[in-house]
């Protein structure tokens, strides 16, 4: 997703845009309903059963503000993941808010093991300090009823999914740990993700047995937060398959460089006419017009010479040109970042554009080459 401002509201393929932190989105994913509605049903009657004395419309408030408490700790805890990487050099893409908590997604991963522990780190030491700050202001304060059930509450959840998110298993923020410490020990970053995927598993495994077949063997029924919590071993199970396939992507990928397959381009102002365009053209390769430096089309050359000769210098070069959507433009050129950069491109095109930022210089990459490319890497 773009960094650009988004409405509040704009529906983006992880959700709807609530706001906006230091110029990236933060989206409120449809899950969320979920999880607010099966929070709200487990919270409620405890509210109701330890103060017993207030009124329904009390009961209700509390338990809604318990949910808007767990919202924004969730929201604390990305966002910490994303400053922490902000000042590792890694930029935040979007913060989602999702049916099991939240996620970070980046533009980039960081290069090293030692940051990408402490940005995982991050997350569960902001809910930590949560949960200090909720318990300091009960021990400074009088307070009692629905006020010190809230705090209270902020310090029993925060203060679990600190803990729960440091359990060594991926897609948990342990398991990143994990990861970065195999990846110091062994200097092979896909090994740490495939030791830490597996121990996720095990993890998944795990949570079962503790909130469900234990439970089952002793004669007790499942209730709502055993179910609950078999669902977010299922998610766990799901985020660990996803890194181990992850983990096959980048050993599949590695090695890979686009501009190895790039075929050279000259780059011409978009304002230019179609006779400028056309001369560029005859230097061979692909021509691709630029505004403020930015790439921003494709010349056609088959429907530019169908442009009669005489009526090309008034003709501007867009009016035989493709324009190239933002995903299009690549600045990233190795490995599995690239990989997935024009897997997200080929859905707007057959092509892309390979530009260095330093230079300026542009290559034209062939989706298909990248296909081929990568299906001889996976040829024995």
């Amino acid at each position: 997703m773009s960094t650009r401002t988004v409405r509040f509201g704009t529906r983006v393929p992880s959700g709807w845009v609530v706001g906006q932190v230091g110029g990236i989105p933060v989206v409120l994913a449809p899950s969320w309903v979920l999880i607010a509605a099966v929070l709200v049903l487990l919270y409620y009657p405890v509210v109701q059963r330890l103060v017993p004395t207030v009124g329904t419309a009390t009961v209700v408030g509390t338990t809604v503000a318990f949910v808007v408490m767990l919202l924004v700790s969730v929201l604390l805890h990305e966002l910490a993941h994303g400053f922490s990487a902000q000042r590792l050099g890694g930029r935040p893409r979007e913060y989602v808010l999702t049916f099991w908590g939240g996620h970070t997604s980046f533009e980039q991963e960081l290069p090293r093991p030692g940051g990408s522990a402490l940005v995982a780190v991050a997350g569960p030491a902001a809910n930590g300090l949560i949960a200090a700050g909720a318990w300091l202001v009960l021990e400074a304060t009088a307070l009692s009823g629905p006020g010190a059930l809230l705090l209270y509450g902020a310090v029993i959840s925060n203060g679990l999914v600190a803990a729960f998110n440091l359990l060594p298993g991926l897609p948990l923020d342990g398991g990143h740990v994990l990861e970065a410490l195999v990846w110091a020990l062994t200097g092979d970053r896909t090994r740490g993700t495939v030791a830490a995927a597996w121990i996720g598993r095990i993890v998944a495994i795990g949570v079962v047995v503790v909130v469900l077949v234990l439970p089952l063997l002793r004669g007790s029924r499942p209730d709502l937060g055993s179910i609950w919590m078999v669902l977010i071993a299922f998610l766990l199970w799901t985020g660990a398959g996803q890194a181990l396939r992850t983990a096959g992507a980048r050993r599949q990928a590695a090695g890979l460089d686009l501009r190895r397959l790039a075929v050279p381009a000259v780059a011409v102002d978009a304002n230019a006419d179609l006779d400028q365009a056309m001369l560029a053209a005859r230097a061979g390769g692909h021509v691709v017009l630029v505004e403020q430096g930015r790439p921003v089309a494709l010349l056609e050359t088959q429907a530019a010479g169908q442009v009669p000769p005489g009526a090309r210098a008034g003709t501007p070069a867009t009016a035989a040109a493709r324009a190239l959507h933002p995903q299009q433009i690549l600045t990233v050129a190795t490995g599995l970042p690239a990989v997935e950069a024009v897997a997200a491109a080929q859905h707007h095109g057959s092509v892309v554009v390979l530009l260095d930022p330093r230079t300026g210089e542009t290559g034209v990459v062939e989706v298909t080459a990248v296909a081929r490319a990568m299906g001889a890497r996976r040829r024995p």
